[in-house]
């Protein structure tokens, strides 16, 4: 039976996968320093190293007798990145020079890494592809860019195989203790202003969108997490250095979610707008037509299932 390093595994999508792989029969091992995940997510998984990415030592021991690895462990909050960039590169970048010492060091050759659509230009384009400029507009996007271009070069020099996902925006929960707790992510945000009695705020209505708000490509969290497994088992068979987007294939404005939103909870949010966030692209949608042909993956969930599932999870 195959064991597989999930880097991150205690966190919001980390889990997903980490659950994911054991119902598909995989052996699991995490390793996480819990400063954004929980504990209530890994409940029943034994093998679990508590450490931080950047400690090499603790690395390395994790990395004994394990056949792959799943990285999803980095910052990645787009504005703090762009205030403290050196956090961002000393964690994102040190983080994966880490994980390919040891897989160098233990002979592990199979690595899933958890990139982004913040890696691109931006474009016009109906839909991005992969092939499509990448000209980070954070440092966020640079660190992982940067980190694809790593595990690319450390992967034809020590023969192994790579897949990179580039994520778009994630939503929803698979379960009502998977959901997600981040402070960074839209609905989460507008969850937790709720609660507290506030206004959600809009990051600019000025953007050269049909109604001013920047739009973006949701995936419900169990579909994202499906293609680490559509990806583990395409490096479990053949040697690969691939990069594919992961997203639903459509776009919502910021303010559409913010509709949905309404529907779901059954009152409105009283959504306020604010100036724009340094690092935001105006439009980003997933052109997911490789992942679809090449790895037989595609998207199921809708927009309201994402909000849903979300909101749910949120009240549990």
């Amino acid at each position: 039976m195959s064991r597989v390093l999930v880097i991150g595994g205690a966190g919001y999508i980390g889990a997903h996968v980490a659950h994911d792989l054991i119902s598909s029969g995989y052996e699991v091992r995490i390793l996480d320093d819990f400063s954004n995940g929980l504990e209530s997510r890994v409940a029943g998984i034994q093998d679990i190293h508590r450490a931080d990415v950047l400690d090499r030592k603790a690395v390395f021991a994790a990395m004994k007798g394990v056949d792959s690895v799943i990285h999803l462990a980095a910052k990645k909050a787009v504005g703090e990145s762009v205030e403290n960039p050196l956090k961002y590169y000393d964690n994102n970048v040190g983080g994966i020079l880490n994980v390919l010492a040891a897989m160098s060091a233990e002979g592990v050759k199979r690595i899933v890494f958890s990139s982004t659509a913040a890696v691109y230009a931006p474009n016009d384009k109906d839909s991005i592809s992969e092939d499509d400029p990448t000209i980070p507009l954070s440092p966020y996007g640079a660190t992982k860019l940067l980190s694809e271009q790593i595990i690319t070069a450390v992967g034809h020099a020590e023969h192994f195989s790579s897949i990179s996902l580039r994520y778009f925006n994630v939503v929803g929960s698979g379960a009502d203790h998977l959901g997600d707790n981040s402070r960074d992510n839209l609905v989460p945000k507008v969850f937790q202003a709720l609660d507290e009695g506030k206004s959600p705020e809009i990051f600019g209505d000025d953007y050269p969108t049909p109604d001013g708000t920047c739009i973006r490509d949701y995936i419900h969290v169990s579909d994202l997490s499906k293609s680490h497994l559509a990806a583990l088992s395409a490096i479990e068979d053949r040697k690969l250095h691939e990069v594919y987007n992961v997203g639903s294939g459509s776009g919502y404005s910021v303010q559409e979610v913010i509709g949905q939103i309404e529907q779901s909870i059954g009152r409105s949010t009283h959504a306020k707008t604010v100036g724009r966030r340094a690092g935001d692209s105006p439009k980003l949608i997933a052109g997911i037509d490789k992942i679809k042909k090449e790895l037989d993956w595609k998207p199921e969930k809708s927009l309201k299932e994402m909000i849903d599932s979300a909101w749910q999870a949120w009240n549990a």
